[in-house]
């Protein structure tokens, strides 16, 4: 089992390294009796993301599906919905700890970027909320960068659910973000040095609202042990991130979409 868990982390790593730590969907299954105590979903995706937040230019790029999870939500290891554990769950209210990624940000990722230097590797450790219901599901998460950016950000989520069958389930809904001035000044800040490096003007952002937008994802269990999942979001930068040079610059744009889909097989025991 502690292979296991080493195995599904390093690859989960390899997965959230093209995407943003900010999650993208609430992350709960369809309501119902709890699977096996253990579940393992596998398989190969795609996802097409901005080069960098910010960016008007994308890359595809083959990621994992992967998901390792403990009675549901117990405990999860999850490329969509990070690390972390349930450890309140009453009223249809769940709290816990969770963990995300940020992988370096590089002055050779796609244009825009070069003599902006390099942001390092982040976790973000934090907590979330979550209310859910057989229809409605909501959540926020509040975390910290531990190294990286070191920044604070704050998440939230809202999903409305719809069944179609009893193999497909559609959920989707608004998203925000806020962030404090240091994990602003890190990816939308220019300082002196990077300035005459780049040749942007210099700027200091602070705090305020980073994103507003929506996202959504189809689920469709095409038998007990393969799942095909569809996912996108859209993400408009608010005048904080957007008046930064490098979403001002022809390489930089306000407007953040994010697609994907994947297959996974389920282990279960």
């Amino acid at each position: 089992m502690t292979r296991l868990f080493a195995y599904v982390f390093a690859f989960i790593l390899l997965g959230a390294s093209v995407a943003h730590a900010q999650p993208t969907s609430i992350g709960s299954e369809p309501a119902g009796p709890p699977p096996r105590d253990w579940t393992f979903d596998i398989g190969p995706g795609v996802v097409m993301a901005p080069w960098f937040e910010g960016g008007a230019n994308y890359r595809v790029l083959p990621v994992p599906n992967l998901d390792l999870r403990y009675q549901r939500d117990k405990v999860f290891i999850s490329a969509r919905d990070g690390v972390g554990g349930t450890l309140f769950d009453a009223g249809g209210f769940k709290a816990g700890p969770i963990l995300r990624y940020r992988f370096p940000r590089n002055e050779w990722d796609g244009p825009g970027l070069y003599g902006t230097g390099s942001v390092p590797f982040t976790v973000e450790g934090g907590g979330f909320l979550r209310y859910d219901q057989p229809w409605f599901a909501a959540k926020i998460e509040l975390r910290r960068g531990i190294g990286g950016s070191n920044g604070l950000i704050f998440d939230a989520l809202v999903d409305g659910k719809l069944r179609l069958s009893d193999s497909v389930f559609l959920s989707g809904g608004p998203r925000l973000s806020v962030t404090d001035a240091t994990f602003n000044q890190a990816y939308f800040g220019i300082n002196a040095a990077q300035s005459f490096n780049s040749g942007y003007a210099q700027y200091y952002p602070g705090a305020g609202l980073r994103s507003v937008g929506v996202g959504t994802s189809a689920l469709w269990r095409i038998n007990d042990k393969l799942s095909l999942v569809a996912f996108g979001s859209y993400n408009y930068l608010a005048d904080i991130p957007a008046s930064s040079p490098l979403v001002q610059g022809p390489a930089g744009s306000r407007n953040q979409f994010v697609v994907g889909s994947a297959l996974s097989w389920r282990f279960e025991w």
